[in-house]
Formats: C-alpha cells, structure tokens, sequence
C-alpha cells in the first residue's frame, strides 16, 4: 500500500507489526496462556492514568473472556504514588496470583519488583516510558523503547502495546487448542480503548497509531462499550466521536479519578457491562472532574504568581521554568505544567512539597526537548530520588533540598539542546479564506481526512480583515471565550478559545471594539439540537494593517 493510502485510509493489517518480534512478548505471552490454560488467577497493576486505565481494561476484559480470574490494582496517588510498589504486589500475591503483569509503569521500578524475587512470583512488564540502560528485574519486560530491540514502534503508547500483546497472546491460545471449546475473544472490540489512550497520551498520531485511532473512532461510533457510552452521554457529546472529544473531553474525567479521587474508578467504568452501573460510575467521575476544574484554576493562579516573580527578580525566564509549593495539590500539577508549557513555551516543572519535604513533580516539554530522557539522567546523576517518563511528558521525586541543583541541571541540559535559546511559536498556514469559504462541506472534509493530533495537526487558515462582536467568557472561571468575527460580506463566523483567560492572546481582548484583526484556527463543526455548524478554534491572532 502507498503512504498516500495509508495516510488517508490507514488499515490496522498493513500497519501491525508481527508481535513477537517484540522483545520479550512471545516469552511473556507464553507465561500468561499457561496461566490461562490452567485457570490461574493473574493480578493486573496499572497507573492512575487514561493510558493506564484503558491498559487495564484491555487485559484484564481479555483474560476474563477466557474464563481466566484477574485482580486490578491501580495505585493511590496520594498514598501509593505512581508505579508499582512492594505492598500491593505482595496484596495481589496474597489473592492467590502467581503473575502480576504491570501495564503503562514497571520500566523503573527497580526496587518494588527485587523485593517480589524472593517469593513464587512472576512479573510481566508491558510499557512505553523511557528504560534506563539497566532493566529492573522481571521474567518478561515488553517495551518498544528497549535499547536492545528494533522493531520501530517507540511511539506507541502502553494502551498500543497491549493490543499488539493481545494479539500475540490469541493466536498462542489458538494454537494450543484453547478456543475450540470456547468462545474466541474479539480483538477489534478493544480498538476504542486503543483510540483513547492513544490520544490521551498525546503521542504522535503517524503510522500504526494514527490507524488505531482511525478505526477505533469508528468502534466507538458503535457505542458498544457501556462505560464509553455512558461518559459520552453525560459530557454531552452530540457529535461523532474525534480526537477532541477524546482528549479534551472523555480523556480528563477517566482521569480525574486518578487525580483527586478513587484511582479504580476509571478501569471499572471502563469494563462495566450494566449501563446502570456505568452510569453511576460516569456521574461520579464526572463530579470528579467539576472539582478537578476548580483545582486547577487554583493553582493556576498561584503558579502564574511565582512564575511573574521569577520575572520581575531575574528580567527573564530561565529555559525551564521549575515552580513549587507546599500547598500545591499534586493531582493537578500535571495539567498545570501543561498549560504553563503552552503559555510560556518552554518546557515546565511543578513540584508538590508534603510536610516532610518531599516533593513530587510533573513535567510537561516542548518538541524538540525530550523531557523523559533528562530526568532519568538526573536521576543516574542522583539529582532526583527517582523518575522518568518520555519526550513530552515526565514526573519524579525529589527532596526541597535538590530542587536548586536540578534546576541547574536541567536548564543546562535543555539550554545545550536549544543552544542557548527557546524557538519561537510557529504556524503554518494551509490557506487565506474568506468566511463565505468557511462552509460545512469543508469542515466535514478535513473531518475525513483526520484523525488530527500531535505532529499531525488539523490544516489551519487564515481568516483576514475581520471585526470581532458578541464577545463572551464562559467556563468555571471564565477561561474560555466565545465570538463572531464578520469580514463584511453577509456572514459571520463564530470562533472559540479555550483557556484564553492563561494566553498570551488574553491582552487582545481588552480592547478589540471597532478594531481589524487576521485570525489563525482550525473549522470545528458543533453540533447543538440536531443543527450543525461552522465554527474556527483560534490558535492565533494579530492586528490587520486594514483599518
């Protein structure tokens, strides 16, 4: 098949890798069908993320299909922190498992799983996060950035690697006669979990990715999954399921029970089958998220505060910009980090402090800043008690007394790969339209030609010589903003902002009235009381030289 054909019509069958040319796949496959096969029970330890949960859901759906009993752990974030931990592997041991498989975490959790070596315990580990050279001490570890591997697949996120170790796992099933008495799983029914944590954990939208969230739009369209469903209903999404829906609107109410609630609830909505209950558990996360908001606006406003200090004593942003806290709630950081990346442009650390001390931090980076990669060599460097993560998105721990030294650390890291300076906030622009040219027939193209995400962007136009009117704010605490632009020709196009309130495009509106401003966004069709229409997400604007 033609890359032009797999761009625009990508086929799981021509994208999917053979799975056992994995490293470790075809061994740990192997350990868990004999689990299978003997109806052993098998522990499943997750993280408290969309990833995670959705990771999770897969297996533990999977094995269970096959009659196999499963216990899911998903850590505490408050108590337990991220990754696997001595006390709940010896939990789910305890339960009767002699195999624990860890799913999206595991790759640096060196002491929790030598501390399992002394007892009948097995531990599988599937992840995508960065290894270090070294790998922590399990019977099988799957991950596409092992340096010892090469099969090319390091942009999957975990969610993708199970679904490739499902395969995997099926056909040794088959092979061995399993399913002659049994009913055969359905891989395909999980493509809409795959889509989800795909997107959710913003990894680059090309090549196999960019097929599971393809098809796995198409799976959730069916809205089979009582858990999706349920979430849909309740965030009120009256258009077919897209990469905006998953990320910016189901993606942070599964997280926000991880965030600032019950880490399980997530994964149990996920593979509930009673609508009832799913909607029960799609109401509570929903609650969840409310607050959620309300805690990052919070602490939004107390980053922002100590980032404008940082300014006015030293003139000038540092090349990472590290900001912490005693009373910084730790379930939010992460989002903050990244919207603070997005304001600022450049990448962001933010540290939670406990009593003792101790923080932990979230990171969020630029392209071209592997942010992962630099915090596990800071850890080598015994900068930070521990961490990692991958290019965009990273977390650790640290003591107050080490945040001065990394600090220093990694601004000199990242001021060596950026040579001492930050690249400046480009677009680039498909096209000068008119809003007449603004129409439903070509927002719904570019709908078919997507799905868009990182590193493949939604096309984005230029919308010259026009007037803004009917300005509004809206959102908790009125981040977001709403209007009408009119070029004057007889139409108007509505356009939307979100988290204007934290951009640097925030100023502009102070005073716009009677004023010609060139707008930068991409056509979004919204979808209110069976009407569809036209509007322009706005990523950027400026002052028109007509007046």
């Amino acid at each position: 098949m033609s890359d032009f054909e797999n761009f625009f019509s990508p086929k799981l069958k021509n994208l999917l890798p053979e799975p056992f040319l994995f490293k470790d796949l075809e061994k740990g496959v192997k350990r868990l069908a004999d689990e299978i096969i003997n109806s052993r029970p098998v522990g499943i330890f997750g993280d408290y993320d969309v990833d995670g949960a959705t990771s999770a859901a897969m297996i533990s759906s999977f094995l269970e299909q096959c009659g196999c009993k499963t216990f899911i752990h998903i850590p505490d974030r408050f108590l337990e922190g991220y990754g696997p931990n001595e006390e709940a592997l010896k939990s789910l041991y305890k339960k009767g498992t002699e195999l624990i498989i860890t799913v999206d975490c595991g790759i640096s959790s060196f002491e929790p799983l030598k501390a399992m070596s002394n007892i009948k315990l097995d531990l599988i580990v599937i992840d995508h996060h960065i290894p270090d050279i070294t790998l922590p001490p399990a019977y099988a570890i799957i991950n596409p950035k092992r340096s010892d591997t090469k099969e090319g697949f390091e942009d999957l996120c975990a969610a993708g690697v199970v679904f490739i170790f499902l395969i995997g796992l099926n056909r040794e099933l088959r092979n061995k006669g399993f399913f002659l008495k049994k009913r055969e799983p359905n891989l395909m029914q999980f493509l809409d979990l795959v889509a989800l944590g795909t997107v959710c954990d913003v990894v680059p939208l090309k090549g196999l990715n960019r097929a599971f969230v393809k098809q796995g739009l198409s799976i959730m369209t069916q809205r089979g999954n009582p858990g999706l469903k349920a979430l849909s209903d309740i965030s009120k999404l009256n258009t077919k399921p897209n990469t905006q829906s998953l990320g910016f609107s189901l993606g942070p109410r599964i997280n926000a029970g991880g965030r600032i609630g019950n880490s399980n609830l997530g994964v149990s909505l996920l593979k509930e089958k009673n609508e009832y209950k799913a909607f029960e558990l799609a109401t509570k996360l929903d609650d969840l998220n409310k607050k959620r908001r309300i805690l990052t606006a919070e602490l939004e406003k107390k980053v922002i505060g100590k980032i404008e200090k940082i300014i006015k004593t030293s003139k000038e942003l540092p090349s990472v910009i590290i900001v912490s806290g005693d009373d910084f709630h730790e379930g939010v950081t992460g989002i903050v980090a990244g919207r603070m990346k997005e304001l600022y442009n450049r990448p962001v650390c933010i540290i939670s402090l406990n009593r003792s001390g101790i923080g932990k931090g979230s990171g969020r980076s630029i392209f071209g800043v592997p942010l992962g990669k630099i915090i596990l060599e800071a850890f080598n460097q015994k900068l930070i008690s521990s961490g990692g993560g991958h290019d965009m998105a990273a977390g650790f721990t640290i003591k107050k007394s080490e945040i001065g030294s990394f600090n220093d650390y990694i601004n000199q890291k990242v001021n060596e790969i950026l040579n001492f300076g930050i690249p400046r906030i480009s677009y680039i622009a498909t096209s000068v339209i008119p809003i007449s040219a603004c129409t439903y027939e070509l927002a719904n193209w570019l709908q078919t030609l997507g799905p868009w995400g990182s590193e493949m962007e939604e096309p984005k136009f230029i919308i010259p010589n026009g007037k803004i009117s009917s300005f509004r704010r809206f959102g908790i605490n009125n981040e977001h903003a709403s209007f009408y632009i009119n070029d004057g020709s007889s139409k108007k196009l509505k356009v939307k902002k979100f988290n204007l309130l934290n951009s640097s495009l925030n100023i502009v509106f102070n005073d716009y009235e009677n004023k010609v401003f060139n707008f930068l966004g991409s056509l979004s069709i919204d979808t209110w009381n069976n009407s569809n229409s036209v509007e322009l997400m706005l990523d950027d604007i400026i002052y028109s030289d007509v007046t």
